[in-house]
């Protein structure tokens, strides 16, 4: 197979300026919750692998994607911040979920009587961050550790007064084939 080499850092003086804006722009605030989330990952070598998940990637190509996301960091954290990344990849969080990398949930489980309704606790997770590119009606709040869902469990709480008895995080266990002894 031929070997092809490309450099994204062409493409990403054509692309997403305004994307890369924002990204750079949330690279130096830090917030507890929202979209985009970012992960950084970093190698013995001092490279570092990044991963952001964020809504706004959809209908983007991967190199664009990358592109929006290197460039991001060369404008927001500066260059040698920009060449500490060995790989940049964007998802988006149905994407991220699809792939298995997030695999808890945040859901509402209301019963009668309970104080809060569904819209209020659907408008919250949007407020958090929640994905609603399968629907507006159905909010996704999806996180890549236990840890982080418990996280959003409680913010979703305080935001929501009297909610904390809806929330519950559940866990993918993978498809039934997977758990079929063949």
């Amino acid at each position: 197979m031929p070997r092809k080499v490309r450099r994204f850092e062409e493409l990403a003086r054509r692309e997403g300026g305004e994307l890369s804006a924002r990204l750079a722009d949330e690279l130096k605030q830090n917030r507890p919750s929202g979209q985009p989330t970012i992960y950084e990952e970093e190698f013995p070598t001092g490279k570092t692998r990044v991963l952001v998940i964020w809504d706004d990637f959809d209908r983007l190509s991967m190199e664009e994607r990358t592109a929006i996301i290197l460039r991001a960091y060369r404008d927001g954290l500066g260059q040698q911040e920009r060449d500490r990344i060995a790989l940049a990849s964007g998802l988006t969080v149905p994407e991220a979920s699809a792939a298995g990398m997030l695999p808890f949930q945040l859901i509402p489980a209301i019963r009668k009587g309970d104080s809060v309704t569904a819209e209020e606790c659907r408008k919250a997770m949007i407020d958090d961050g929640a994905s609603v590119l399968l629907g507006e009606d159905r909010p996704m709040l999806r996180f890549s550790t236990a840890d982080e869902a418990e996280a959003a469990k409680q913010r979703l709480s305080e935001q929501l007064p009297r909610s904390e008895q809806v929330w519950v995080v559940t866990q993918d266990v993978g498809r039934v084939e997977q758990w079929i002894d063949n």
